[in-house]
């Protein structure tokens, strides 16, 4: 159910970047990447070309083929065509849910994530319809939703290992600075540098060691 604000979010950022309700709901539909749909329309809105666009989608979601490598490791009664059908809907929130819970069924896998995919949908489809009659400091508290979310699954790593917080802080700096001098493309190339310095900095017993019950 936390996907409903988020997608309501998503919604809000969208229309203000100019899509059109029917656009907005279909991206959510043939994308399905909330940090991906939101640096889509934030970056649309500010004018960014659609190959940078697109490049930096690449970049910041190809984290999703190591979640579905992960998850499809330890699903039973699983199959290509399933395995197909289903990398859609892998998203940060499914992952970490399935890699937590004992069960490895694909079929539970695909149904928890199938309903968070038609939550973020719905989302989308009440932003478009209500964002018009709800007060502006609501619709704006929507557009952190998503930041919000990601800070809560973030806080238990990094008061695991220390240097974790800190690779995301030199990213964050690194990208803030980079705004200034190569515009949207900052993003793409803080990711690139940050997992760059994370290779050095992150041990690799610690990002190997199976705590979730994945084997990677």
């Amino acid at each position: 159910m936390g996907y409903i604000p988020m997608g309501i979010g998503y919604a809000a950022l969208a229309i203000k970047a100019g899509l059109s309700p029917i656009q907005t709901v279909s991206f959510s539909v043939l994308v399905y990447a909330g940090a991906g749909e939101i640096i889509a329309v934030t970056m649309l809105a500010s004018n960014a070309t659609i190959i940078a666009i697109i490049l930096t989608n690449f970049v910041v979601n190809l984290r999703y083929m190591v979640m579905n490598t992960c998850v499809y490791n330890k699903a039973t009664k699983t199959s290509l065509l399933l395995n197909v059908l289903s990398a859609h809907l892998v998203t940060d929130e499914s992952f970490a849910l399935f890699s937590l819970m004992e069960e490895s069924s694909i079929w539970f896998y695909i149904g928890l994530a199938l309903i968070s995919w038609l939550s973020w949908i719905f989302g989308a489809i009440i932003g478009v319809l209500v964002l018009d009659l709800l007060p502006i400091v609501v619709t704006n508290s929507f557009n952190i939703s998503l930041y919000a979310l990601f800070v809560a699954i973030l806080v238990p790593s990094i008061k695991e290992n220390k240097k974790i917080g800190l690779l995301v802080a030199i990213t964050a700096i690194i990208n803030v600075v980079l705004q200034f001098v190569i515009g949207n493309w900052s993003l793409i190339v803080s990711t690139l540098v940050g997992a760059l310095i994370g290779m050095e900095i992150i041990d690799d017993d610690y990002l190997l060691n199976d705590n979730d019950g994945v084997e990677c």
